[in-house]
């Protein structure tokens, strides 16, 4: 069984550090909202950061219900059949960060994955939000699942 998590939390962290791009799932108003967001995922897989305009629903919902959700997966990777698509969702609690120090760090990694949202990560119109990962549950080859805690 170590084995296997080990497996796991490998195909986990390539997975979110190969992809740029992530299906973030909010919830307000009895209704779920997904947003295409850019992030990046820790080296330790215990936390995801993103940012995102102040002036939207999804800063909105956040701001409502830190409990979120994302989808990362590399379909685009892999024309022809879904057996070879490998998905992750990852659940947390969201915060949005209000010391310079913290923007400053979280900014830095986001703009070293994503260098043009520069510009918009470092706007005063723009909140970074940092998600303490709660579990990831990995979908390889259509059926297998497997659910990862980080330590």
């Amino acid at each position: 069984m170590e084995q296997m998590e080990k497996t796991i939390e490998a195909s986990i962290r390539e997975l979110c550090q190969g992809e740029n791009f992530a299906v973030l799932a909010t919830q307000g108003e009895g209704q779920p909202y997904t947003s295409l967001i850019g992030f990046v995922v820790t080296p330790d897989l215990k936390y995801v950061a993103f940012a995102t305009p102040k002036q939207t629903r999804k800063y909105f919902l956040l701001e409502a219900n830190k409990r979120v959700a994302f989808m990362v997966d590399n379909r685009a990777n892999q024309p022809g059949s879904i057996n070879y698509i490998s998905a992750v969702t990852i659940t947390g609690n969201a915060r949005f960060l209000t010391e310079k120090e913290e923007e400053d760090h979280w900014g830095e990694m986001l703009i070293a994955k994503h260098p043009y949202l520069k510009d918009f990560v470092k706007s005063s119109a723009t909140a970074l939000v940092v998600v303490e990962v709660f579990r990831y549950f990995y979908v390889r080859r259509f059926q297998e699942v497997a659910e990862w805690v980080p330590q």
